[in-house]
């Protein structure tokens, strides 16, 4: 009987020992913060601020040339979206974020984008974070956001359970969500609200949404009202120009199918 005491006693701290050590792991896989995050976190203010001035510059030359028929094209670099991300968003949209979540910056490769926020939450505190891509869909103006996966730090974290407050927090925002899936994995489908008053009737299309190395493209075309003829400028807008070596394209993809 003592034998078998003593083993049960050795089996039970066995067991505990093996738990402690998971739970340990689990704690360290969640502390784990991604290379571009701690790297986008490093970058000097004065830098940020500059390059999200420079992406307020840009936003504000392509709301001018998107009123005026004809075609338009902009890009946007992770360093312009990362400033802004840093210096403009707290204090001009302090309220646009969920409670617990700050500090969003985003990584961009060809084809893929991650995004990294910190999340502090009661006894929670970790670097969530997100990869996938994104892309237009056979519909006008609608962007499909393919979501690979979601990880707090090391740890993936199954995205079924939130979808409905990313929802919520996207219809607060005047973006309603649709979702639909590709390869078992979520993608929220955003049409753009391009039916705008200030436009004055015109046609706004989407037709090229690239993830490119460092910077998101994005082009496409305006079409006056109909029985109206182009202007050579709009006396609404202020002259902004085409940034160099901007190209045109379209590129539509079908959700259900390969896309790009």
């Amino acid at each position: 009987m003592r034998k078998l005491v003593h083993a049960a006693l050795v089996l039970v701290i066995l067991v505990t020992a093996g738990l402690a050590i998971l739970l340990t792991a689990a704690y360290r896989a969640t502390q784990q913060v991604p290379e571009f995050y701690q790297a986008a976190l490093a970058h000097q203010p004065a830098l940020q601020k500059a390059a999200a001035d420079q992406l307020e510059r840009q936003v504000l030359e392509l709301h001018n040339e998107a009123r005026r028929p004809g075609r338009w094209e902009a890009r946007f670099s992770q360093e312009q979206i990362n400033g802004w991300l840093a210096t403009d968003l707290p204090t001009k949209f302090p309220g646009a974020l969920p409670e617990g979540v700050s500090d969003p910056r985003v990584a961009i490769e060809t084809g893929r984008m991650q995004l990294a926020v910190r999340y502090n939450q009661g006894d929670v505190s970790t670097v969530l974070s997100l990869a996938g891509d994104a892309y237009l869909t056979d519909r006008p103006n609608e962007v499909a956001i393919h979501i690979e996966h979601v990880r707090a730090g090391a740890f993936p974290v199954p995205l079924a359970q939130f979808l409905d407050e990313i929802s919520e927090h996207a219809g607060d925002a005047g973006l309603p969500i649709r979702w639909a899936e590709q390869e078992g994995d979520p993608v929220a489908l955003v049409t753009l609200p391009l039916d705008r008053a200030e436009f004055k009737g015109k046609q706004l299309q989407v037709d090229r949404l690239e993830i490119a190395a460092r910077e998101i493209v994005v082009s496409g075309r305006t079409e006056a009202p109909e029985g109206d003829s182009p202007k050579a400028s709009d006396p609404d807008t202020e002259t902004a120009q085409q940034p160099d070596g901007a190209t045109k394209g379209s590129q539509e993809v079908e959700l259900e199918t390969q896309h790009r």
